[in-house]
């Protein structure tokens, strides 16, 4: 896929399109494949792989990811941000890159749902995991570029696409340029004002699992570090982890 290749680079700029890079018609898993070549020893970072299709595509907590031929942007890019840098905020870092990116190529304004979805007219069409190996960290995305022939399957969930006039390798290269300069600063206090700008939560009621219970609480805020500041029975608390659900209307802020 010579082609492709040439496209993502270009879309890279100058700072970045020499970085090896692979774009691939099918593989199992973007994140998966990295994750094993750099442990092999036979790449270093940076580096970037997209793929057409995934076979075993993964999102948080193990769950599949549906990555369908045809139809979406499977990318992970192996990165080294500096010490002792939070993976939450590499996560933030490129839901924040993804944003900018389908902004500056669609006439579409994504909304960030905490801490790694993306919504367009209250569906999601991204997923973000961000992994660490122990310095360099990989950062998987999946962008629904097109609806599937016949819609997505059940288990996507409330799964939409942005159906723009955009091509995955121009996408891939704009992401994985921001997501690397923000790496550069990734404590730059400009990147947690562009990801509160793009978070519609703040005042709305989320539900969220702690120590095995389920609880209510009312968003806050965004902490410095990429926390989600909540208020409940128990007083204001910041969730550093974890799965949170939209309460009663709370899709009202992702129209």
């Amino acid at each position: 896929m010579e082609r492709a290749e040439e496209a993502i680079r270009r879309a890279l700029g100058s700072k970045w399109e020499k970085i090896p890079l692979r774009a691939l018609v099918e593989t199992d898993s973007t994140n998966l494949r990295l994750k094993e070549a750099y442990r092999e020893g036979r790449i270093a970072p940076p580096y970037l792989l997209t793929a057409d299709s995934q076979t075993a595509g993964r999102g948080r907590l193990g769950r599949r990811f549906v990555s369908p031929p045809g139809t979406g942007l499977y990318m992970s890019l192996l990165a080294a941000p500096p010490p002792n840098t939070d993976c939450g905020l590499i996560t933030i870092l490129a839901a924040v890159a993804v944003c900018r990116a389908i902004e500056e190529t669609t006439d579409l304004r994504p909304k960030i749902k905490w801490v790694n979805d993306l919504f367009v007219n209250g569906k999601k069409v991204c997923g973000i995991l961000a992994e660490g190996l122990g310095g360099p960290v990989i950062v998987g995305i999946g962008v629904n570029l097109r609806t599937p022939l016949g819609g997505f399957p059940p288990e996507a969930g409330p799964a939409g696409a942005l159906d723009a006039d955009v091509e995955a390798p121009l996408l891939a290269g704009r992401i994985a340029r921001y997501i690397l300069d923000g790496l550069e600063s990734p404590n730059d206090p400009a990147i947690i004002d562009a990801y509160r700008q793009r978070m519609p939560l703040t005042g709305q009621t989320i539900r969220y699992t702690q120590n095995g219970q389920e609880k209510t609480a009312r968003v806050t805020g965004v902490s410095t570090d990429g926390g989600l500041m909540v208020e409940d029975e128990t007083g204001p608390h910041i969730l550093r982890t974890g799965e949170v659900s939209l309460g009663s209307g709370a899709f009202e802020g992702f129209l």
